[in-house]
């Protein structure tokens, strides 16, 4: 039986081929061989990672945001960063209030991309969008990750565990999380409960695929031992169930339903796929 990130990579190969049209696979090198793979794009081929209804825009956008870096792997037709901006960017910027009932949250008033809500900290967040009376939501997006990031258990993490993490999340999360190397091997989850624990009223929004259980399973198992007021401030959401409902939506203006199609198209892979 393929796993979510074989099933999604397949899916993604076809896309290229039929979809974007490229013929020619990009490469990745592991264990210092270039190998060929049907997901990849070639790297100079890929802005295709965005949708042409929007590229122009979202190129823009990053160029005039110089802290928006194109992560080394962008060309990855399953590239996380590029799932966000594709998803998030169109409806930041002509359709607000859909996007806001589709994930279930306040109506957002606004939203940006790799914003340092700390810069003393240095954590930045995927997509950083405040809604209604000026409240943060702090937004993890994960695609075919099979894992949360981590950190190394060095003399630099185990000193920010103490003196920047432990003050603010003891008494929000079991205490033996705080343990340095516990921590570090939930570093990205429990940093962003760190952000919203900072904030008392912020929250954080984990948007990830439901067919990609390795992350739901260590999510909720770090989840479950949070404080049932930091847990109330932490949303959930299924990237396909995200997508179905956008492209159910009738907008008022401009609607996007069909973009979202198009978005489910790529990034869904059918059961047989």
């Amino acid at each position: 039986m393929l796993t979510y990130q074989e099933r999604l990579e397949r899916h993604l190969s076809s896309y290229r081929r039929d979809r974007l049209g490229v013929a020619r696979c990009g490469t990745f090198r592991h264990k210092g061989v270039e190998r060929v793979y049907g997901h990849i794009l070639p790297r100079e081929l890929r802005w295709l990672n965005i949708p042409e209804a929007f590229r122009a825009e979202i190129r823009a956008y990053i160029s005039a945001n110089p802290r928006i870096q194109l992560h080394r792997y962008f060309h990855h037709l399953n590239s996380s960063q590029a799932f966000a901006l594709n998803l998030f960017y169109p409806y930041l910027t002509l359709d607000k209030p859909t996007l806001s009932k589709a994930l279930g949250i306040s109506p957002i008033e606004r939203g940006s991309f790799e914003e340092i809500p700390e810069p003393g900290e240095g954590t930045n967040v995927d997509v950083l969008l405040v809604v209604e009376n000026d409240v943060p939501l702090y937004c993890e997006v994960k695609l075919s990750e099979t894992g949360f990031g981590t950190a190394p258990v060095d003399a630099r993490h185990r000193k920010k565990v103490e003196k920047v993490y432990r003050p603010t999340l003891l008494g929000h999360v079991d205490s033996s999380l705080l343990d340095p190397e516990v921590f570090c091997a939930s570093y990205q989850i429990l940093r962003n409960l760190w952000l919203a624990a900072k904030n008392p009223v912020g929250s954080v929004l984990f948007l990830l695929p439901k067919g990609n259980t390795a992350l739901s399973a260590k999510l909720s198992h770090v989840l479950s031992r949070a404080d049932p007021e930091l847990r109330a401030r932490t949303r959930v959401v299924f990237m396909e169930d995200v997508l179905k409902a956008l492209a159910a939506a009738s907008s008022e203006g401009r609607g996007l339903s069909w973009y979202a199609a198009m978005l489910r198209e790529k990034y869904v892979p059918s059961a047989a796929t």
